[in-house]
């Protein structure tokens, strides 16, 4: 078999060179061993963190190829960038509408379960307090949704969806619209604030243009 490591690495033998000379990596579980193959970083420098690897089956495994960059980077640290990438542009988009939303950007579960279940963000405009607004990475897309209480809850607004089908009746990608929520896809990040545009004016926060006087 191919996967057999002929030549260890490190001390407790799940890293090392099968008999063709490529990298593996090994997992032991209960019931089944895992391998795969790995790339030998002994030389290389992660520069997100500008750290190299440790010589340990815990460090090796930690190994991501970035294609835009054509190098090999710390997989967690790749993540905590595209974390912290993903937040600027949800929050600067959102600071871009000059609306208030005094609780900031809270981090919520992922709903759509990833590989890396990266964080999703809420948050409410001051003026909709019922509605949360949530903004997370779906594969290549930003899924985007309002969530409101139920239909005639006493003294609490309902979610005008029909509006909301109106607003987006042009826009050809997944969207869904209830009594208790409006869903829709953003391909990129203009289209993420044109969206956001759109639920300002859903939830009814749209500011009047002032007349100039003439």
């Amino acid at each position: 078999m191919s996967d057999i490591i002929v030549r260890q690495l490190t001390p407790d033998g799940l890293i090392g060179f099968d008999k063709f000379g490529q990298l593996q990596a090994k997992e032991v579980g209960a019931e089944h061993t895992m391998s795969w193959i790995i790339s030998d970083v002994r030389e290389k420098t992660c520069v997100i963190c500008n750290h190299g690897w440790e010589l340990n089956h815990k460090s090796f495994k930690d190994q991501h190829y970035w294609h835009n960059r054509k190098v090999l980077i710390h997989e967690s640290c790749y993540k905590r960038y595209l974390m912290l990438s993903e937040w600027e542009q949800v929050y600067f988009n959102v600071c871009s509408l000059n609306l208030a939303f005094p609780e900031g950007l809270k981090e919520r579960k992922n709903e759509y379960g990833g590989a890396w279940n990266l964080p999703w963000y809420e948050f409410e405009w001051n003026g909709a307090e019922t509605f949360t607004i949530v903004i997370g990475r779906r594969k290549r897309v930003w899924h985007m949704e309002i969530q409101g209480p139920t239909p005639g809850y006493p003294g609490l607004p309902d979610l005008d969806y029909r509006m909301a089908e109106k607003c987006f009746s042009e826009e050809r990608v997944t969207k869904e619209f209830g009594p208790t929520s409006v869903m829709v896809h953003a391909w990129t990040d203009e289209k993420m604030l044109a969206y956001l545009k759109k639920f300002v004016r859903i939830l009814g926060l749209e500011k009047p243009v002032e007349k100039v006087a003439e």
